[in-house]
């Protein structure tokens, strides 16, 4: 039973699948994504989810540049009067949802077709299996890994912005979520639901703005290094896919693999994925009647277009992510200072659950940074080993036949891959401490600021 449940797992792994599902899903919610995805073709139906889909994208933009308004207002009528705790946590709503509203423009309106390239390209050309060899992975591993830290930091977002619209319940003060100017009395009956629900809207839509803009990056950071992966095994298997395609009998195949068997001991070779091993007898039925140099020529054509299509990926992603992260470190240097502050001044009788609350923004920014240069991260160290996947190989054997091709490739893979901010700062782990001491410097100014007054 075991063994039928690990081949039907394997399987599974190795079709063909939508690698973007969920974050999709989070995007539409956002209306950073049409829901008009779902719905192929022309029709009467077709038509109607697109006059729905546009309706709901006007009442999201709707929504949070109506709270961006009132919060800059508020911050207009209330500015010099002293209160500087306040004035700071108008000031770190009015940045959240700016934000929200430029990546909704960014995602649907401004770049949705290099958007659509990416998730398109990603999509058709990844490789969900290695090729053959004396072992294979598979993409399973990586996607199931996106899926659990996407799943993870959307239901945070989620659960950091909700905490905020039971503060107002929690204490039956008539109080909303957002303290922000009204030019109206808004603890009328009716007017109290409606507003409330709007600010409701607007704080569901931060978490899934927020959500998307960087759990997308996220996830193409997993299955981009699920492909190295992919490819570090195929680089590994390319004798033996070469012998696999001349036709070798069981004694070459034994030979060849203790030879492999003894320069592959290192551990940890995959950031993601489960090597597996490939039974000898399966390889002896895929055999045909190539010679050395064809068939060595076809497996490493085949690494060779792999490694291109995954650059090539990345360049795309590069090319959309980098403005977005050169303004958000600013922006959440900014805010990690702004919270941190606002935190601390703290004082009234139900600072405890406001404490909360914005220890949650706090934590959650930090979350997003972390992702964005953990996972960047991890992209650039696996760029940086496709060289030590191929000698792996047992190329002694034919040194005099690969030698060439070899040289070739590891002179070409030695330029690794580094997604920017903006091109003007790595994404990184480094990125991501300094990050912080920045926001804390900024913290310590503030302080001192505020004790003068």
């Amino acid at each position: 039973m075991k063994s039928t449940s690990k081949e039907e797992r394997i399987k599974a792994d190795s079709k063909r699948r939508d690698l973007f599902v969920f974050v999709r899903q989070t995007m539409c919610v956002a209306a950073m994504y049409p829901f008009g995805y779902y719905v192929k073709g022309s029709g009467v139906l077709a038509d109607l989810v697109r006059v729905c889909d546009l309706a709901y994208e006007l009442l999201n933009y709707f929504v949070s540049v109506h709270i961006a308004g009132l919060y800059i207002c508020t911050i207009y009528i209330n500015y010099g009067q002293g209160d500087l705790d306040f004035f700071v946590n108008c000031l770190i709503q009015t940045i959240i949802y700016l934000w929200t509203i430029a990546m909704k423009l960014y995602f649907r309106r401004f770049r949705p077709a290099l958007l659509n390239e990416i998730l398109s390209n990603i999509n058709d050309k990844y490789e969900p299996r290695s090729a053959v060899g004396f072992s294979f992975v598979t993409m399973g591993g990586s996607y199931r890994i996106s899926r659990l830290w996407i799943k993870t930091y959307v239901y945070c977002c989620y659960i950091g912005t909700i905490f905020w619209l039971a503060l107002p319940i929690a204490y039956r003060d008539g109080s909303l979520p957002l303290a922000c100017w009204y030019p109206f009395d808004y603890t009328q009956p009716i007017v109290y639901e409606l507003v409330f629900l709007l600010q409701a809207m607007g704080q569901i839509q931060v978490a899934a703005s927020f959500a998307s803009s960087s759990g997308l990056h996220m996830v193409f950071c997993v299955l981009i290094s699920g492909q190295y992966d992919v490819l570090f095994c195929s680089l590994k298997n390319v004798l033996a896919s070469s012998y696999v395609l001349m036709g070798a009998n069981m004694t070459e195949l034994n030979q060849l693999q203790a030879e492999q068997s003894a320069a592959d001991a290192e551990l940890g070779q995959y950031t993601y994925s489960m090597e597996e091993e490939t039974p000898l007898r399966e390889l002896l039925e895929v055999g045909s009647s190539m010679d050395f140099s064809s068939a060595f020529g076809l497996s490493f054509v085949r690494c060779i277009q792999h490694h291109r299509y995954i650059v090539a990926a990345l360049k795309k992603i590069e090319r959309f992510y980098s403005p977005i992260w050169f303004v958000k470190i600013g922006e959440v240097t900014f805010l990690m200072c702004l919270v941190a502050f606002v935190s601390t001044k703290s004082t009234s009788a139900n600072s405890l659950m406001r404490m909360v609350s914005l220890g949650q923004y706090l934590l959650l920014v930090l979350y997003e940074l972390f992702i964005i240069c953990y996972f960047a991260d991890i992209v650039f160290q696996n760029s940086q080993r496709c060289g030590e996947a191929l000698w792996r190989s047992p190329w002694q054997r034919h040194l005099k036949e690969v030698r060439s091709d070899y040289i070739f490739f590891m002179l070409n893979s030695r330029r690794q891959f580094q997604l920017t901010a903006g091109k003007i700062t790595n994404l990184n782990v480094d990125r991501f401490r300094g990050t912080i001491t920045t926001a804390f410097s900024f913290l310590t100014l503030l302080q001192k600021m505020d004790s003068r007054e």
